[in-house]
């Protein structure tokens, strides 16, 4: 029960940073966040886009680790903007400065890095140093003014040790696959159309299942309030009744004429 509770609180987590990008579509086979999916019922029609969560197969642990790998790798490669193509994230953005900004991109680079390795049993050392060749390459890379920075924004480090997490996920965790599945299965196109970002509903990237968009969120966020209930009627508050105020002058008072100066009517001639 624990763990489920905990998967949810993951998988709810990164719904909200989620709702954040929603206009964006998929960068590529390897966006934290979003993927293009294939309807089976109409083949040759427009893939849709859907979300990525967090599969029941991974345990609690692990998938508090991936939620927080996949929202960091968002943020640093892929949450502003695209330019010429390429989507920007922070650490691109921040590569600019010259020397200075590199090195805060290697510092926040070996912070993902630190929390991949957090896995339960830890990452096999031939994983780890994949990772850490990503993130010289990056850094050599973004020593270039300009060029390099282009290239380091298209190379996505973060992104690139994201992805080799949730294959190490995968083989830890994942059922063996049916081999009856891939039958009929053109391997090529499978290939080149994962490459883009376009899967099959039952063919997944690793550690991923995929949820779609309720119907309000695939509006952009517009609420449809003919599904709404009844309105209810707030009641009013009543309004306060009427004190006679006492008279100062130790004479009779008026009424009448208090009444007329509160509600500024005046009197009949």
């Amino acid at each position: 029960m624990a763990a489920a509770i905990g998967k949810y609180a993951a998988n709810k987590m990164l719904k909200k940073e989620m709702d954040k990008y929603k206009s964006k579509n998929p960068e590529s086979g390897q966006d934290p966040y979003f993927a293009y999916v294939e309807d089976p019922r109409k083949p040759g029609s427009k893939p849709k886009k859907i979300k990525k969560q967090i599969p029941s197969y991974v345990p609690q642990h692990d998938a508090d680790i991936l939620a927080s790998v996949r929202r960091k790798a968002y943020r640093l490669d892929m949450c502003l903007f695209n330019f010429l193509g390429i989507r920007f994230g922070w650490e691109a953005v921040i590569g600019i400065i010259p020397a200075f900004g590199d090195a805060v991109g290697v510092f926040l680079a070996l912070l993902v890095f630190k929390k991949c390795c957090q896995v339960e049993g830890g990452l096999d050392q031939s994983v780890k140093m994949r990772m850490m060749l990503n993130i010289a390459i990056d850094f050599v890379v973004g020593l270039v003014p300009f060029i390099g920075d282009l290239a380091d924004a298209a190379f996505k480090c973060n992104t690139k040790n994201l992805r080799l997490l949730e294959v190490t996920l995968d083989k830890k965790y994942k059922p063996a696959r049916d081999e009856r599945d891939m039958v009929g299965v053109d391997r090529e196109k499978r290939r080149k159309n994962r490459a883009s970002g376009i899967f099959a509903p039952n063919d997944p990237p690793p550690a991923t299942a995929f949820e779609e968009w309720s119907d309000d969120e695939y509006r952009g966020g517009s609420r449809d309030r003919s599904r709404d209930g009844p309105r209810v009627q707030q009641p009013q508050q009543p309004q306060p009744a009427y004190k006679p105020q006492p008279n100062q002058g130790g004479g009779r008072r008026d009424d009448r004429a208090d009444m007329r100066q509160e509600t500024g009517t005046v009197p009949r001639r």
